[in-house]
């Protein structure tokens, strides 16, 4: 059903605000009478309405991207590295929680053209060699990033290996005895072109030969996320999941 919904707003066209309007358009109008009757000033009154909030939480506080930037950021927060690399993660979430206590080298396929303090930026891809950035960090992280390798949605090049040669690429930065953070959709391995990959929870420990698994926290579409799971004892049958991983260079 998400996937379905997904494409349905691709095409232009939200069926939640749309069904919401029904129920939200006589509350809208009672409370824009409420309003009117208990208006005391003449100043300029414009109509925008907005149905598609009334009934929510008390925010956005769930889903994959608001656990892994906030666990993943504590984390690094707690490590305090001498430098940090980011590779393609959101800058709107999980980098701007980084920047709001240290900086941050940014790698993306997609040039940025504004100024931020605290962040540098450096365009390339990671399905290539990044050769002097190769050891040169104590941190390094991508997050909800490596499953997009490869399949050109965010204009790089088509690669059915891209997200191996990513890993690959982004942990050959980190320094010995740094860490290494990345996460993904995991469960039954399928490539669900061009929006992303689902990929095996064990898929990176294997990957990574000169690392050792130090955490591993399974977050859902949906509640609260498990600290203390293993990723071979991850229900692959089930569909939403994202492992966070935190990895360390031991060689």
């Amino acid at each position: 059903m998400r996937r379905i919904l997904g494409f349905i707003r691709e095409m232009g066209f939200d069926p939640k605000k749309f069904f919401k309007f029904p129920l939200g358009l006589p509350r809208y109008l009672a409370l824009l009478g409420q309003f009117f009757l208990k208006r005391r000033s003449l100043g300029k009154l414009k109509l925008a309405p907005i149905f598609s909030d009334f009934g929510d939480s008390a925010g956005s506080a769930d889903g994959h991207y608001f656990w892994q930037d906030l666990i993943c950021a504590n984390w690094i927060y707690g490590e305090s590295p001498k430098n940090h690399l980011d590779v393609g993660s959101r800058i709107d979430g999980f980098i701007a929680h980084l920047l709001s206590f240290r900086e941050v080298t940014m790698l993306d396929i997609r040039p940025m053209d504004k100024a931020i303090p605290n962040l540098n930026i450096a365009v390339g891809n990671a399905q290539e060699d990044l050769g002097p950035l190769k050891h040169s960090f104590e941190s390094v992280s991508s997050l909800h990033s490596i499953e997009h390798f490869g399949l050109g949605r965010y204009g790089d090049p088509i690669d059915p290996f891209g997200h191996e040669k990513g890993l690959k690429n982004i942990s050959d930065c980190v320094a010995s005895g740094g860490k290494l953070y990345v996460s993904f959709p995991i469960g039954e391995a399928v490539v669900e072109f061009n929006a992303q990959r689902i990929i095996d929870p064990l898929w990176p420990v294997n990957q990574l030969p000169n690392f050792i698994l130090e955490e591993f926290v399974l977050i859902p579409w949906k509640g609260q996320p498990v600290h203390g799971a293993k990723p071979a004892e991850v229900n692959k049958s089930i569909n939403g999941q994202c492992g966070l991983y935190m990895f360390r260079r031991v060689n």
